[in-house]
């Protein structure tokens, strides 16, 4: 072989190699339409616990409140961030001597901001005084709230 034919041979090999490379895969970054990186999804966690009278069609308390009659029934909404593919929130109802009047649990897998619902109510009238609400994700406490019943 010729040099000429030599040098042509590596030349075309190293094009060939600098060809190659240049192909090699990147690790690609999800975009969203206008091409520039999507956002990562948000941890879950929890933004707000509020008690009421009443709730409205989105599961969130329309009228805040930490005092109620007797015959009420009393409602909690707890608001949510973020995204998971499951996580347990449970709420605690206790009276004020620590004896427990109901726990609840719900399993949700919010996408984005969320609220989710628990009540308790009673046939008959509920001792006047004081009570908690606590609230926990996955075992874990995530908020509370006071509040009391008055005559």
């Amino acid at each position: 072989m010729h040099s000429h034919g030599r040098r042509s041979l590596t030349f075309a090999l190293g094009l060939a190699a600098i060809t190659l490379a240049g192909c090699k895969k990147q690790p690609s970054t999800p975009q969203n339409e206008t091409g520039a990186a999507a956002p990562a999804a948000a941890q879950f966690s929890v933004r707000g616990v509020e008690v009421g009278k009443q709730l409205g069609p989105d599961k969130r308390i329309t009228n805040p409140t930490t005092t109620f009659g007797p015959k009420d029934t009393i409602y909690v909404s707890v608001t949510t961030e973020g995204a998971a593919p499951s996580k347990t929130i449970s709420a605690k109802w206790s009276f004020q001597d620590g004896q427990v009047i109901k726990e609840a649990t719900e399993t949700v897998a919010p996408t984005g901001p969320a609220a989710t619902e628990f009540h308790i109510a009673k046939a008959s009238a509920w001792p006047v005084g004081k009570y908690k609400v606590e609230i926990s994700v996955d075992g874990s406490p995530a908020g509370s709230k006071d509040f009391e019943v008055k005559k």
